[in-house]
């Protein structure tokens, strides 16, 4: 069964309860409102596996008792994840307690049932996060001081099978007014102020201690965390990557170092003694976001570059853009002469994955295959997913 979360479309409904008395309550105004769909599951796991796995909803309704230490991890994927398309209702809580909850406060709370509730709770829409936020570069620095960061987790699969063999780490913020920040609300302004080896050591950290702490080791897969181009320049990086690395005692060779291009480097011959000394190590390394933007593109490609990355950009462009088409050609194959794994991201639709896979990409990561999800979330998307080609 399939659902549709996009804005103006009739509800559809996913409740996560066990109390007797808010299941008949939403499904007796359900069927006075005509809910195009409503699913109720008693498990949390099941929850989430259906938001994880392709399925699509409008509402999460949440009773907290059925979801018990997931309830952080539901809110995340929802009201407290900006690109979900999915409002997060919860059902007989304290309002103070959903605000103290990570993306909480972008939950709706109903705090006993009447007879008009569900309708009053369907109107709710997704709050989306700011266009263009300015906070002080004191605020944002204090939130990251104070464990507001958090990290999320976006899987890579093959094209060929579906099989999965990656994660790639990102960065949220959690903020006391304005809710969980995606990274373009906090990460642009951290770099530009000169502190992206500061942010890149607070994501890599955290991300290392959930890997270390068995919620995604066991999963077998390789975790991706990104290093703008000119961090790995400065003196003392790698050291310090391996120090962190050894601290959460996960091997290198589990490790993708995702470069990425903040700023153009000049001298891109600079990169080599750094991405060497990774490479003896046994990390991977890939180019990230390449684009037709990206300026050195093809001087960079010459570098050690175990994988290429396709910026998501590049890859929705290429259903209907020429030129999008034809750099999308010319960069598989020089990856290809070098020896590179090709990765599209941003597949988003059955069509984007059979193009990249025509194209010969091997492997895919964007919203067909799953959204960003917590550590918990991993590992029941990790169970749910169907191996095998999503075309």
């Amino acid at each position: 069964m399939t659902g549709s979360n996009q804005t103006g479309a009739a509800p559809a409904v996913l409740l996560l309860s066990r109390s007797a008395r808010w299941i008949e309550s939403v499904r007796t105004q359900a069927a006075a409102l005509q809910v195009a769909r409503l699913l109720t599951v008693s498990d949390a796991r099941d929850a989430v596996a259906l938001l994880c796995c392709g399925e699509r909803f409008s509402h999460l309704l949440i009773h907290p008792p059925a979801a018990g230490l997931l309830l952080p991890d539901l809110i995340g994927l929802t009201s407290g994840e900006a690109e979900s398309g999915i409002a997060a209702v919860l059902l007989g809580a304290d309002g103070a307690a959903a605000q103290r909850l990570p993306g909480g406060g972008r939950a709706m709370v109903v705090p006993q049932p009447d007879g008009a509730w569900l309708g009053r709770a369907l109107t709710r829409q997704p709050v989306p996060p700011p266009d263009s936020v300015q906070l002080p570069l004191d605020d944002l620095l204090a939130a990251l001081a104070a464990g507001r960061l958090q990290t999320r987790y976006q899987p890579v699969v093959r094209l060929a099978d579906g099989v999965p063999i990656g994660l790639e780490v990102l960065a949220r913020l959690e903020h006391p007014t304005l809710g969980t920040l995606p990274p373009d609300c906090f990460v642009p302004q951290i770099e530009a102020a000169g502190f992206a080896a500061h942010l890149a050591a607070v994501v890599a950290r955290r991300a290392f201690a959930e890997w270390g702490g068995d919620a995604l080791l066991r999963l077998e897969l390789r975790l991706a965390v990104n290093l703008p181009l000119d961090v790995l320049l400065l003196p003392g990086a790698t050291e310090r990557l391996e120090a962190w690395r050894e601290e959460a005692g996960i091997d290198p060779g589990r490790i993708v170092v995702e470069l990425t291009e903040t700023h153009p480097i000049g001298r891109p011959e600079l990169l080599l003694p750094p991405m060497e000394r990774l490479r003896a190590a046994g990390y991977r390394l890939a180019i990230d976001d390449v684009g037709p933007d990206m300026r050195d593109y093809q001087n960079l490609i010459d570098l050690p570059f175990s994988a290429m990355k396709l910026d998501k950009a590049v890859v929705c462009d290429s259903a209907q853009s020429p030129a999008a088409q034809l750099f999308l050609q010319r960069a598989i194959a020089a990856a290809r002469a070098a020896g590179m794994m090709v990765i599209a991201e941003g597949v988003e639709h059955h069509a984007t994955w059979a193009r990249m896979a025509a194209l010969g990409v091997d492997a895919a990561q964007g919203f067909l295959i799953a959204r960003p999800l917590t550590a918990a979330a991993t590992g029941i998307w990790h169970a749910s997913w169907p191996r095998r080609s999503v075309a």
